[in-house]
């Protein structure tokens, strides 16, 4: 039998699909990034590294082929990863409009 009061029970935030979206990219671009930076060789880590910072890794392309150019290479691929890993953040964590909150309560149909 239903409770009466059933939209009161408890059931997961609307934002934990974000959450945890945003906590698994983070792990990503942290080991993504690390690994990259521990065996630099590896074509295959940094092109993962390069495509989980999209768009904002598109600046490597302003890179020239000079001596150094790893170092600065590596900055811009984890601020890309940081810059994606702040929005999915700021989505999983910004809380749902009033309006939201009260239409969710109330119920669309008289039962």
């Amino acid at each position: 039998m239903p409770i009466a009061n059933s939209h009161l029970q408890k059931r997961p935030g609307p934002r934990a699909g974000w959450r945890t979206a945003a906590l698994i990219y983070t792990i990503g671009g942290v080991v993504c990034i690390l690994a990259s930076a521990v065996v630099p060789d590896s074509e295959v880590g940094m092109l993962v590294a390069i495509a989980g910072g999209l768009p904002w890794s598109l600046s490597l392309l302003t890179l020239g082929l000079s001596p150094g150019v790893a170092t600065t290479a590596l900055l811009l691929l984890a601020g890309s990863w940081a810059v994606n890993a702040a929005l999915l953040w700021w989505l999983a964590l910004r809380r749902p409009k009033p309006m939201a909150l009260q239409e969710r309560r109330e119920p669309s149909h008289p039962a």
